[in-house]
């Protein structure tokens, strides 16, 4: 999965410069500087609702490309019975939060404009894969005291954005980004040993981050 996202960031970096050079023979008309900003309305990955938003910056200046910042964040809960056991049973509740800085090329065109681009998320720049999961067992109908499970790792990001503007000042958007990283142990980081025998499988959370928004011209 990794390696295909990287043949695609590559891709959709040499087609933002080869479209953001054509788009440049359009700049007489180009905003001087745009703020865009997105909320989530799906994350194809989460087993339920998610929250999340993207934001960016345009600018006019040639060949350099736009900078933005995204964010999402779901929740997980599951049960996993001991397989020999059915009064031993471990639960799950993990919240995930997936943070990127991107950079993208804004391509007009005569009556839509595109955002193509590329983000990327580790620890050392404050943004990544936060994962904590609180973990509750109890073992033969007595409850144990809770323990928990926290990771981070690293996460690539491809997106893109259509949008339709209005009066050179104004831009409705739909966007769509692909997050992607490791599958998930969720509970490879507890503190205490599972008293019963559990089957917990990792969980793949790499999936794409669906976006509504508006862009404002200045």
């Amino acid at each position: 999965m990794l390696i295909k996202l990287n043949y695609l960031i590559k891709i959709i970096f040499s087609t933002c410069l080869l479209l953001g050079i054509t788009g440049l023979t359009n700049s007489a008309n180009a905003q001087f500087i745009g703020i865009s900003a997105d909320v989530a309305i799906a994350y194809s990955a989460a087993p339920g609702n998610a929250s999340g938003y993207s934001i960016g910056i345009s600018h006019p200046a040639p060949f350099f490309p736009n900078i933005g910042f995204s964010n999402v964040s779901f929740n997980d809960t599951e049960s996993i019975s001991d397989s020999s056991d059915s009064t031993s049973l471990v639960s799950l509740d993990t919240t995930t939060t997936i943070k990127t800085i991107n950079l993208f090329y804004n391509v007009p065109f005569p009556v839509i404009t595109i955002a193509l681009g590329f983000g990327y998320g580790s620890e050392n720049l404050l943004t990544g894969v936060e994962s904590k999961t609180t973990i509750s067992e109890t073992f033969r109908g007595n409850e144990l005291e809770q323990d928990n499970s926290d990771l981070e790792v690293s996460v690539s990001e491809a997106f893109f954005h259509f949008g339709l503007p209005f009066w050179n000042m104004i831009e409705f958007h739909i966007g769509y980004h692909f997050m992607s990283f490791t599958n998930l142990d969720v509970t490879s980081n507890k503190s205490v040993n599972f008293q019963g025998d559990y089957t917990i499988e990792k969980k793949s959370y790499s999936g794409g981050m669906t976006t509504v928004g508006v862009q404002i011209a200045f």
